[in-house]
């Protein structure tokens, strides 16, 4: 009697690892999938954790992977990607998450000789009209941070390669499945990096983004506002720079 009272618990932890572990493996085919559904470009990831009695999804050391044609192997490393929903959503299966972290370490803009450009490539970046997608989401607060931004062009003779460090954090409300957040990233980006050289406009990234605000509560969609501010005065001094 004594031998099975001691083999319930037993079962029920060796469950409860079991459930872990499934949990974090179909979180990880999870994200990999949507970021091949919502990007088009691979996404390899280092771990990820589910926590059984919370509703919170970490991801770490994710890298979204350049197609094959280019040189440069790496897109994308972001360190984190953190997920707060409601779990009650997610089984109703229109997710509704509290605060969504996205921290990217470095992002890496590659040029070829032809003129186009891998954010280019990016599912929906340059396609006209507003993006909106099958299923059904809502964001509460979306946090962006960016380390650094290198571009490397190989469109000139003699290659040219830059980093810039920007240590962006940006904030925006109201994310919902009208919002194409890769473009949001991207025209977080737009304020720091001369975009349009590698074959993408402000405006077309402004596209897509439904009622999207900002920290101080401006709605970006169809703004002109500071997201886009610092661009004209940083292209200035790159264009300076390589006439020199």
């Amino acid at each position: 009697m004594k031998k099975l009272l001691w083999m319930v618990p037993a079962g029920l932890i060796v469950l409860l690892v079991v459930l872990f572990l499934s949990l974090n493996f179909i979180a990880r085919v999870s994200v990999e999938i949507g970021a091949k559904k919502i990007t088009g470009f691979p996404l390899k990831i280092g771990s990820v954790d589910v926590r059984l009695f919370s509703s919170k999804l970490d991801v770490r050391d994710l890298t979204l992977m350049n197609p094959p044609e280019y040189q440069e192997k790496m897109f994308v490393d972001m360190p984190e990607l953190y997920i707060d929903y409601r779990l009650r959503s997610m089984l109703s299966g229109a997710p509704h998450i509290n605060d969504m972290l996205i921290n990217i370490k470095q992002l890496v803009i590659v040029k070829t000789a032809k003129g186009d450009s891998n954010a280019m490539k990016l599912k929906g970046v340059v396609s006209g009209g507003d993006s909106k997608s099958s299923a059904k989401y809502q964001v509460d607060q979306l946090r962006i941070q960016v380390g650094t931004v290198t571009i490397k062009d190989y469109s000139h003779a003699k290659p040219i390669e830059r980093t810039l460090t920007l240590n962006l954090h940006r904030t925006y409300n109201n994310i919902s499945d009208s919002t194409d957040i890769t473009r949001l990233v991207l025209l977080s980006i737009a304020g720091s990096v001369p975009l349009p050289d590698i074959g993408i406009k402000t405006d077309d990234l402004k596209k897509g983004l439904g009622n999207v605000t900002n920290q101080a509560g401006q709605t970006l969609k169809g703004a002109t506002d500071s997201v886009g501010g610092l661009f004209d005065n940083l292209k200035k001094s790159l264009s300076q720079s390589d006439n020199k």
